[in-house]
């Protein structure tokens, strides 16, 4: 599962192809005694702004209704100033207008929060089987030992205004809804749909999300293959991660779940595995590997007994993939502890699918190179 890393500085984008309304920005960060905005005015550059990580705004500043701009790299470019305000500006407001919203977003107070699309609770439950609800970030998965990306996961957001919401504004919710299972049928439909399209990476792997009260159930076979066949998306390129919302009860039918699921041809990974996690356990079943939790992994430069704890999961011949890569001494360190696969921001953000071809022609230049 993924997490917002950093925290929003005292700087200004704006996303506008409009010079009065970039103007308009530029002379109220001067009079606001602020530096001047970074200024992207169009899909070239907002993708170069998402491929690079860019982030750490306070203030995000969007032209509305601008053409030839994919709204999903403006949700990606707003995730990474996670706390920012966000504020669309109408291209034929009249200037004093245009100077009174910009000056209010600079010196107001905390934002408002983005308001998901659908209402209520209900009405997201109706856009889950469509096309204008859920959306998706894929966040790349590299080998260590050869720097090949082997894998991306599917992580969930929802459609917004004026950006999407990320998951914690609406996963927990769904669950207690008991739409958990509606939910991950979106989530592989959308993941083998977006995988198989002309343009996406050939052969790439996704794994998505499924809480254990759903891994274990008889019929989820059937409705994975389903979502498979629908978008012809083989099954070995699907790998399932076990997440923990509520406590495994019985183990000898968890590992009937994962055992049938693993005879399909689908990775079944354990989730979020901790420093001393107290579901060790479950290793005693037949998953495919682990994927060690971002603190976990942050910690092995420091814990020799974090250290010790991953050789030995090693030795057990488990998978594992790192979380949370954040620098290179961290990515160097994993080869040498034998963990296989890593994911972090070191190697990229959660990426919607109109940057993931750029990010892998860019990620395999650089290791040509």
């Amino acid at each position: 599962m993924d997490s917002a890393e950093g925290a929003p500085a005292a700087r200004i984008a704006v996303v506008a192809r409009d010079p009065r309304l970039v103007e308009a920005v530029r002379a109220a960060a001067s009079l606001a005694g602020v530096e001047p905005p970074i200024v992207l005015t169009g899909h070239a550059a907002l993708l170069g702004a998402v491929l690079e990580g860019m982030g750490g705004f306070a203030h995000l500043f969007l032209q509305e209704s601008m053409t030839g701009v994919d709204s999903t790299l403006l949700d990606a470019l707003a995730e990474a100033s996670p706390g920012a305000t966000i504020l669309p500006l109408p291209a034929h407001a009249p200037p004093e207008e245009l100077e009174s919203r910009i000056r209010a977003a600079l010196t107001g107070g905390p934002p408002a929060p983005p308001t998901p699309r659908g209402g209520g609770l209900a009405g997201m439950a109706r856009r889950l089987d469509g096309d204008d609800g859920l959306l998706l970030r894929y966040q790349p998965i590299v080998r260590v030992r050869d720097r090949r990306l082997v894998m991306v996961e599917a992580l969930a957001r929802w459609r917004g205004d004026p950006v999407a919401l990320g998951p914690g504004s609406f996963v927990p919710a769904l669950e207690r809804a008991g739409l958990a299972r509606r939910l991950a049928a979106a989530v592989a439909r959308i993941a083998a749909s977006d995988l198989m399209r002309n343009g996406a990476p050939a052969g790439l792997a996704v794994s998505v999300n499924l809480p254990v009260d759903e891994l274990e159930k008889r019929d989820t076979l059937s409705w994975i293959a389903d979502q498979l066949r629908a978008a012809r998306m083989p099954r070995h390129r699907l790998a399932i991660e076990l997440t923990e919302t509520s406590p495994v009860r019985d183990f000898s039918r968890l590992g009937r779940s994962v055992r049938r699921l693993r005879a399909r041809g689908h990775q079944v990974l354990i989730d979020d595995f901790e420093m001393d996690d107290r579901r060790r356990r479950l290793l005693r079943l037949p998953f495919s590997g682990v994927k060690l939790d971002k603190e976990f992994v942050q910690s092995l430069a420091t814990s020799a007994r974090a250290r010790q704890q991953v050789r030995r999961l090693a030795r057990q011949g488990l998978s594992m993939t790192a979380e949370g890569v954040s620098t290179a001494a961290i990515w160097r360190s994993l080869r040498n502890l034998g963990v296989e696969r890593a994911q972090g921001f070191w190697l990229a953000r959660p990426l919607p699918l109109a940057a993931l071809p750029a990010w892998v022609d860019r990620w395999r230049a650089s290791q040509a190179g």
